[in-house]
């Protein structure tokens, strides 16, 4: 045990994927040309423009102060525009949006400001793992319901209610790891259970800009015009990929904004001021990027079902994300860590195994879409011959 950190660090179990991550450096070190289709992380390039704009800002003296925690009015004043242009939902930039370093530092800001020692949260389960730690960090009890299938979530979800008060319900639409995606009906449920049963909603909006064939997901706040129970996590990680500049927002609510808000008041002061300028030009000015990658990543996609299909594998559905979800075969289900690890020792590829999300994820596995064509196929060809 550490002796210079708390209990609640202490009882944080090792983060599953560390042992993965740990093989993978190992295999580069030692000369093999590992193929990442584990971690997340956009391959693809930020816009020119956005980078041009970046580098304009930081030759301006003036932008290397403090900036504000909250972020400039000009990059919440965007953010609230392409609210009201894409959902028809008006926001106030002073009212409702705040800008986040990332959505995973605004998520678990949001829910420290939010939260009570000893309150509610109910979570899916599989989920993204900040899902789970979060509501832990911010001292609360999570209710941990399998999400594999949303009409059953719904029926789980009306089952905790009756019996259980909650603070918080924290979703993920188009969801990760299992890239499900969800009508506005779905939300409209959502908000009528908040109004009846008085709790706030968080919607993880991280993958919003990637999507399919014309499926645009939703917004809560579509389902919430007064923004009473609702807040939404948006960031330019993947529909900009913006992954390393951390731009996020936490929008809705104005309560629950300007608790996160004042919290954040106190702790930092913000993102880099040129990063938040031109993030600002990618919200105003590259509507149709998003689109591009959506493009390229759906290619991707496409490429990786058909061959997973002709392996066995069971491979969900998917509208959105930059991911792939499968279920393993019979011979290799009940361990998902274990199938993950021979591959990358038999393949040299590197996927992510669905118990790390939970252990409703446990016989499923997650596939990044964050190699070239080419170098999927490589990885496809070299599973094959694996299993």
């Amino acid at each position: 045990m550490n002796k210079f950190s708390n209990e609640l660090i202490n009882n944080f179990p090792e983060y599953l994927f560390n042992e993965i991550n740990q093989k993978k450096v190992s295999a580069r070190h030692s000369g093999k040309d590992i193929i990442d289709l584990g971690y997340g992380n956009p391959d693809l390039p930020t816009h020119n423009k956005v980078v041009e704009k970046l580098i304009e800002a930081a030759q301006v003296k003036k932008n290397h102060k403090y900036s504000v925690s909250k972020g400039i009015h000009g990059l919440r004043q965007a953010m609230a525009n392409k609210y009201y242009e894409n959902y028809q939902v008006a926001l106030d930039p002073n009212l409702n949006v705040v800008n986040t370093i990332g959505s995973k530092e605004g998520l678990t800001h949001l829910l420290m400001s939010v939260i009570d020692p000893g309150d509610k949260v109910v979570v899916q389960d599989p989920s993204y793992p900040i899902h789970h730690f979060a509501p832990l960090i911010a001292k609360a009890e999570t209710i941990k319901i399998n999400c594999l299938n949303t009409s059953s979530f719904l029926e789980k979800l009306n089952q905790v209610l009756k019996s259980t008060k909650i603070k918080v319900l924290l979703v993920s639409f188009p969801h990760n790891p299992t890239t499900l995606t969800v009508d506005q009906s779905f939300y409209d449920t959502l908000v009528e259970l908040a109004s009846r049963y008085n709790f706030l909603i968080v919607n993880d909006f991280a993958y919003s800009d990637i999507y399919f064939d014309d499926n645009k997901p939703p917004s809560l706040l579509s389902s919430d015009k007064n923004l009473e129970y609702s807040v939404e996590l948006y960031s330019l990680t993947k529909g900009y990929s913006m992954a390393g500049w951390r731009v996020g927002f936490a929008v809705g609510n104005k309560d629950a904004i300007s608790s996160v808000t004042k919290l954040k008041s106190y702790i930092d002061y913000g993102t880099f001021q040129p990063i938040q300028i031109a993030s600002t030009v990618a919200l105003n000015e590259l509507n149709e990027y998003p689109f591009e990658l959506s493009s390229t990543y759906q290619e991707r996609r496409d490429l990786v079902v058909s061959h997973l299909q002709e392996l066995d594998f069971t491979v969900q559905d998917s509208d959105a994300t930059m991911f792939v979800w499968a279920k393993l075969p019979d011979k290799f289900k009940d361990d998902s860590l274990k199938f993950s690890l021979n591959l990358l020792e038999k393949s040299n590829v590197a996927i992510s195994p669905g118990v790390g999300f939970g252990k409703y994820g446990e016989n499923y596995i997650r596939i990044a879409l964050v190699e070239n064509k080419q170098r999927i196929r490589q990885a496809m060809k070299n599973i094959k011959v694996a299993i």
